[in-house]
Parts: C-alpha cells; structure tokens; sequence
C-alpha cells in the first residue's frame, strides 16, 4: 500500500509541476500589453556613487547627499572624475554640455524633454547647452551601445533616455531628474565641462529634416521572415487591405530578419523601444511609440491604430538602414504545407492523450490486482534494445533545438510546418531564461542514465531506476503534450523537430511502463535476475 500511494503522489507532484512550468513559460498578449502601458520604474541603488557604501533604499537613484559615510561635496567628486578622464572632455568656462540620447515614440524621452530640462535650461540659461541626438537607426543603436561600453555600462542597462554629463551617465526618467541638478551646480562650480569627446557620437548626431506639406502620413514598420505563418498571415492579411484603403497616406518598411546579425538588431531596436528580448518575437509592427507583436494583436489593433494615428497628424517611423526592403512576394507560402504541419500536430496530439489514457488504466489495474502478466521473451528483448535507440534518437532533436535556440540560427525545418516561428516566440524559453531544446537535452540524457543504471546495477537504486525513468517520461510526455498545444492554438505554427521530440517521449513513455510497474510492485523482470 505504501508503494501505491508514493505511485499516485509522486502522479500528482508531476502534474502540478508540469502546470507550474507552463505559467512560466506562457505570457500573455494581454500581460505584454499592460506592461507596455506601465511606467517602467527606475533600478533602485543601493550603494553610494562616489565610495560605494550601503545606503537606503529609496524610489530613485540615491543622489550625493543621500550617503552618510561619504562627505565627498559634489564639486570634489566632479574634479576628482575629470582628472582620471585623461581629458576625455575638457572644462568650458562657465558652460556645462550635456549629451542627451533620445529616440521619437518614446514617452520617458518625451517626459524627460518636456518636464525635466526645460526648467533647468531656464534656471541655468545660457550656461546649460543640452545636445540633442535622437537615436534613429539600428547604427544608431549600437553606436549608443559603444559610447556606453567606453562607461563600463553594459548592453543589457542601456536604455534611453540616456544622459551623459562629463564622466556622469544617467539612464532613465527617475535618475535623470534626481540627479541631473546638483551635477550642472557642481560641474559649474568647477569651471564647467564640456561635451564627451568620443568620435563615435559624430554619426549619431541626426540631421533635422523639413517635409512638405501634404496629408498626414503613417509610417509603419515591420520586422518579418520568410517562413514565419504568423508573418505571412499579417503581410497578406493585415497589410494590404489597410494599403488599398489609405493608399499614400499609409507608409510600410519591411524589415526581413534572416541572420543571427539580424536577430541582435531586431533585439536591440526591441530594447530600444521598451521590449525586453523574452516579449520581441516576430512579427513586430512599429507604429510611433505602439509596439504590436504577434499576428492575433496585429490583426486586432492595427486598423484602429492607423485611423488614430492618421487623425493625430501621422507619425515617423526609425529608419533602419540598409535593412529595409519592399513589399516581399508571397507565393513562395505553400497552405498545403501548413495544413500538413497542422493536421500531423493534432494527429500527434491525439496520440499522446491516448497513450496517457492507456497507461493509467493499465497502470490501475495493475495495482489493484497487484500482479502483472508475464511478457514474452521476445517483447522483453525488444524493449531493451528500443529504449535507449529511441531515448538517444530524442537526445539528438533535443540537441539539434538547443542549437538553434542558443546560438539564433535558422532552422532546417522540411516541407512541413514553420520551426523559425516556434523557435522566435517567447515559448522557445522556460521562464524566459532556459532553452527548451536544453531542458529537453537534460531530460533525455537523465532518462538514458537512470536506465543504464537500472541495467548494470542490483541495489536498492538499481530496482527504483524503473520507476524514475517512468515519471521521467510522464514528465517528458506531458510537457510535450504542453508545448504542442501552444503551437497549435498560441504560436500557430508547428515545429517538425518538436512533434518528432513529443512522439519519442510519448514511446519512451510506453515502454517504461512494464519496468516501473513491476518495480512498483516488487516483482523484477526475468531478463534483470543476476545470472
């Protein structure tokens, strides 16, 4: 009886784990979006700039005078940084020049722009000149990144609004405005500085340009690839009734991510507008400071988004040079293709649910007869040489994902299904953090182990293997049963190498049953007595 109810408990830690996995694994359109509308709030520091002491937490930045182990003044901190610059910038008597890293659409650029410096340029006056770059292009983006690095700033802290002051670099709508002041007063009182004297800022500086009069006009922007469902479904869809409706008035940029150089940008063009690497996935429309991601919200949004956005006056969109292209030809995309990918998904599906339906009766009956009837000599030998050929057949697709989801490369995908789409979604990522295809590699290599050890040892271990490789497979099984409804009725796209991957655990699954059963119920294989 206690092996029966350890049987049916560790049943249940398996299912609430496997639920577990898949709120972390699923965000919503709708999370995403409440995101977008939410002020992102400013790192809290918790430590001193100038001696890195601990001070309280608060809201904001900590600024100077926030740290009581430190009695730097603030005009001593500033000389102490400009004389460790090396003459980075030099002092300009009586005028401090900070640099301001912008980009259009962005409401913590605007709030900055509009609130924040317009009272410390009427305070300061003609002390304060405030360089302007707005950030437009993804050179742009990572120029910003270089000017950050030469800061010791990372790539995953940069952001706009991004001000530099001397050897001070302030991110954010909470920093900015909490200590952009008292620099400007400390700075001044110093004699002044001026702007940074990297060369890489020269091509970020953009050239103001005048339009002519005319219609307001809307300049969308979309990130696609070629053998994405959901791109194909936005660009034959979405796109052209919206064209053959406001005709001029309606501008589109096509953008098509096909290498891993592509992928880095389109991330970064992401972070740049307030979307974090797990929320960008393709498509992505960009439309001012509205991002649309996904063909459902596309779909959805996207005419009502360019009739508010034509009746506010139109709107400009980045210029993301040397990767925009026209309108791309879509007969390339093949229904009959997709069709397939769907019908052997729901067909896989099917199979899966039977087969867990088939293993808990027989698994029931098992236990309540506690017997189990006795397999042939020849089933036995066919299970032991299927297993690990099948388990290493499924650690190889395992590997193969985790390559593709590791190092952003397309996938070799067949004549069915989309994997680039599966593989770009957020879903391709437990918790946002690890691989599928790697968690799927750690399970079969797991799976492999405990049955060699079920194989080659006689121990107390050795006779429990059985039923770990069982719940191994449970887990495997359901958790593929997980993913293929994601991409069946989120996705919408279907991923050859994961229904391949789904059909393997849901055998492995199968053929574990015999052994965990009869290692539940205390009674060894014939083939496993010691000879």
């Amino acid at each position: 009886m206690a092996r029966r109810r350890a049987f049916f408990v560790g049943l249940g830690v398996l299912l609430a784990a496997v639920l577990l996995v898949g709120r972390g694994t699923a965000p919503t359109a709708r999370a995403f979006a409440e995101a977008q509308a939410t002020e992102q709030p400013t790192l809290t520091l918790w430590v001193c700039h100038a001696c890195d002491e601990e001070v309280a937490a608060t809201d904001t930045p900590t600024p100077y005078s926030a740290c009581s182990a430190c009695e730097l003044a603030a005009t001593r901190d500033v000389a102490l940084m400009t004389a460790q610059s090396g003459g980075r910038e030099t002092a300009v008597p009586g005028i401090v020049r900070p640099i301001l890293f912008w980009m259009s659409g962005c409401p913590r650029c605007r709030y900055v722009l509009e609130d924040v410096l317009p009272p410390l340029q009427e305070q300061f006056g003609e002390q304060l000149e405030i360089l302007l770059v707005e950030v437009v292009t993804v050179q742009d983006v990572d120029r910003l990144h270089e000017v950050a690095a030469g800061y010791g700033i990372p790539r995953e802290r940069v952001g706009v609004p991004l001000l530099i002051i001397g050897e001070q670099v302030l991110i954010g709508p909470g920093q900015i405005p909490a200590e952009l002041p008292a620099l400007i007063a400390a700075y001044l009182a110093a004699g002044g500085v001026d702007y940074p004297g990297f060369s890489v800022l020269a091509g970020l500086i953009a050239t103001p340009t005048t339009s002519a009069p005319g219609p307001p006009v809307v300049n969308l922007l979309i990130f696609w690839t070629s053998d994405c469902r959901a791109c194909r479904e936005v660009l034959s869809d979405a796109l052209p009734p919206l064209n053959e409706r406001y005709g001029e008035q309606l501008s589109v940029q096509y953008v098509d991510v096909v290498s891993r150089e592509d992928v880095n940008r389109f991330y970064q063009v992401a972070a740049a507008l307030g979307v974090s690497q797990d929320e960008a996935h393709l498509p992505m429309i960009v439309i001012g400071e509205h991002v649309l991601i996904g063909s459902e919200w596309i779909l959805a949004e996207l005419p009502g988004l360019v009739e508010r956005t034509l009746a506010a006056g139109g709107v400009e969109a980045p210029d993301i040079s040397g990767s925009v292209a026209g309108p791309p030809e879509l007969e390339a995309a093949s229904p009959p293709t997709e069709i397939s990918g769907f019908t052997l998904a729901v067909a896989v599906m099917a199979g899966m649910v039977a087969a867990l339906v088939a293993v808990g009766a027989q698994a029931w009956r098992t236990i309540q007869a506690e017997a189990f009837p006795p397999a042939s000599a020849f089933s036995e030998k066919w299970r032991n040489l299927a297993f690990p050929a099948l388990a290493l057949v499924g650690l190889g697709v395992a590997g193969y994902l985790a390559y593709i989801e590791t190092r952003m490369v397309q996938a070799v995908c067949g004549p069915v299904g989309d994997c680039n789409a599966v593989q770009s979604s957020p879903y391709a990522r437990l918790f946002g953090v690890l691989p599928v295809g790697v968690l799927g590699m750690l399970g079969y290599l797991t799976i492999v182990g405990a049955w060699g050890w079920s194989r080659l040892r006689r121990d107390r271990l050795g006779r429990l293997a059985p039923l770990a490789v069982f719940g191994m497979a449970l887990f495997g099984t359901l958790f593929s049963l997980y993913l293929t409804a994601l991409e069946l009725f989120v996705i919408k796209a279907v991923c050859i190498w994961c229904v391949i991957s789904a059909v393997l655990m849901t055998l492995l699954l199968l053929l574990s049953l015999h052994p965990a059963l009869r290692s539940l119920i205390g009674k060894p294989d014939a083939d496993e007595e010691p000879a």
